[in-house]
């Protein structure tokens, strides 16, 4: 394998193409958009922060576990997420209204 100059190590070799690459990254900020920081991403995805963020900014070429493990995340098949299919919709949660209370006096 032949290293960059401006990289310490070569690069692996990937089983992914750049146009599944960009479907994995719109997946994983979908994702931060859910759960609000990198680190709930990286538990969510079981890979460490860094490979998460390094796989986003373009410096690691990811591969099929790591794409695995994002389209788990977001409740897609692999084949669906490499696609770029959107995740499915979540329903809306429900919230419980409860009945406001009265202060004193007989009803």
């Amino acid at each position: 394998m032949t290293g960059s100059k401006y990289r310490v190590r070569p690069l692996r070799g990937s089983d992914l193409i750049e146009i599944q690459r960009a479907n994995l990254r719109a997946l994983l900020r979908h994702l931060f958009r859910e759960h609000g920081t990198w680190i709930a991403v990286a538990h969510a995805v079981s890979h460490r922060r860094s490979v998460v963020l390094a796989f986003l900014d373009g410096t690691e070429p990811g591969n099929m576990a790591l794409a695995r493990s994002i389209a788990r995340a977001v409740g897609l098949s692999l084949d669906d997420a490499l696609a770029g299919k959107a995740p499915p919709k979540k329903a809306p949660s429900l919230v419980l209204v409860a009945s406001p209370r009265r202060k004193g006096g007989a009803s």
